[in-house]
């Protein structure tokens, strides 16, 4: 239910602005956003009692310089009780800005180091098979192989080698 709320504030901002104000609406719902990752901003949010005013002020504080279109945004959520819709808000508007882009974000998983080289000949590769722009971050994950997710395209790729392992003992056992 939140992410197609979302999805209409989103919408909304998309229609309401340039390409320059959409850069700056990103980077102050990026810090916004930075923010709910602590307990304790989050604790200050929920507060029931605390004025909604209160709180959309401590929110635009973390901004520096927000425009009036921002600070409209926020008052705005504050008003119809969804602040707490602002990280899943930056999520959809930073997946929005990519596809208008034709710029899509990837992630890799494993337990290998790639090296930024490797990083950046996989996502050489990827932008020629989508012909779009693909950028990728590696994390660090228990998954035995490398797996390569591309979510806004539904696209996984992996080499697990547990199942290299299986498919080559099948492979042998049926040789045998």
């Amino acid at each position: 239910m939140n992410e197609i709320t979302a999805k209409k504030y989103v919408k909304a901002i998309l229609n309401g602005t340039d390409k320059s104000e959409l850069d700056g609406f990103l980077a102050n719902l990026q810090k916004i956003s930075d923010a709910f990752a602590l307990p304790k901003f989050q604790s200050i949010i929920s507060i029931p009692t605390l004025k909604i005013a209160s709180k959309v002020d401590f929110i635009l504080s973390l901004v520096e310089n927000p425009n009036v279109k921002f600070k409209n945004f926020i008052k705005l959520l504050g008003e119809n009780k969804r602040l707490e819709l602002l990280p899943t808000i930056y999520k959809e508007l930073k997946a929005q800005k990519a596809i208008i882009e034709n710029v899509y974000l990837g992630e890799i998983y494993g337990d290998l180091n790639l090296s930024e080289n490797d990083i950046k000949a996989l996502e050489d590769k990827f932008s020629k098979r989508f012909n779009a722009q693909i950028k990728l971050e590696s994390t660090k994950d228990n998954y035995k192989g490398i797996k390569i997710e591309l979510k806004d395209l539904g696209v996984e790729v992996s080499f697990s080698v547990d199942r290299l392992r299986a498919q080559l003992s099948e492979y042998i056992l049926k040789a045998i």
